[in-house]
């Protein structure tokens, strides 16, 4: 497995699940900013990284641009995205697709009939219900919620904490902040906040929400 993109606080829960599963870690790239590893012992930068075309790689960033980004170079490079990284401790039922370069973190519990895309993040102790669609390049954060029959489009964020309630759909590049409950329709781009949640912003753009630390 290549670590692709390795300064987000994130990468020490990557490394700790590949630990978990056994799965050895052939370099870790290092693109820009301070690397985060604990183990520096693969580490290289870009410009002295050289791979065989087709090697597995995983893009560790937390906000979806910053990964989408890491994917893009890495597919440049003719790298192929990994199988689904899954920690052992996470709760999934039987039928679930997840998809290329998507990490699924420790604690996480996933109900039926639900499917994730490639490069998805699914944080620590998240709760998705049944029947979830994650589009490709979501990121959900730490502890929130997501009630049964959500739809979540590409490149959404939902923030650590958030509750959305059934039946709701998430917009595609929408940003769900931290610790909202959404009980209505998030429109793509759009930024919502609050208890319950409401508009703060219809095209918010590039956000503090959806940065890695040192960006």
């Amino acid at each position: 497995m290549i670590l692709f993109g390795v300064r987000s606080p994130l990468i020490v829960d990557v490394e700790e699940t590949l630990f978990r599963c056994h799965i050895a870690v052939t370099a870790a790239v290092s693109i820009s900013g301070v690397p985060r590893l604990q183990d520096r012992s693969r580490l290289v930068d870009l410009a002295a990284f050289g791979a065989p075309a087709g090697s597995p790689f995983l893009a560790t960033a937390f906000a979806p641009r910053r990964r989408r980004a890491l994917a893009e170079q890495a597919l440049a490079l003719g790298l192929v995205p990994a199988p689904a990284l899954i920690d052992p401790t996470a709760v999934l039922p039987r039928h679930l697709r997840v998809g290329a370069g998507s990490f699924i973190n420790a604690g996480v519990v996933i109900g039926a009939a639900g499917l994730i895309g490639d490069h998805v993040l699914v944080n620590r102790a998240a709760s998705l219900g049944h029947h979830v669609l994650i589009a490709d390049f979501v990121s959900i954060g730490p502890g929130a919620t997501l009630a049964g029959n959500i739809r979540v489009g590409e490149g959404a964020m939902i923030g650590a904490g958030a509750t959305i309630l059934p039946n709701v759909r998430i917009g595609e590049n929408a940003l769900v902040s931290a610790g909202a409950v959404v009980r209505k329709h998030v429109p793509a781009g759009a930024l919502v906040a609050g208890h319950p949640a409401t508009l703060v912003s219809a095209a918010p753009g590039r956000s503090s929400l959806d940065m890695d630390d040192g960006e």
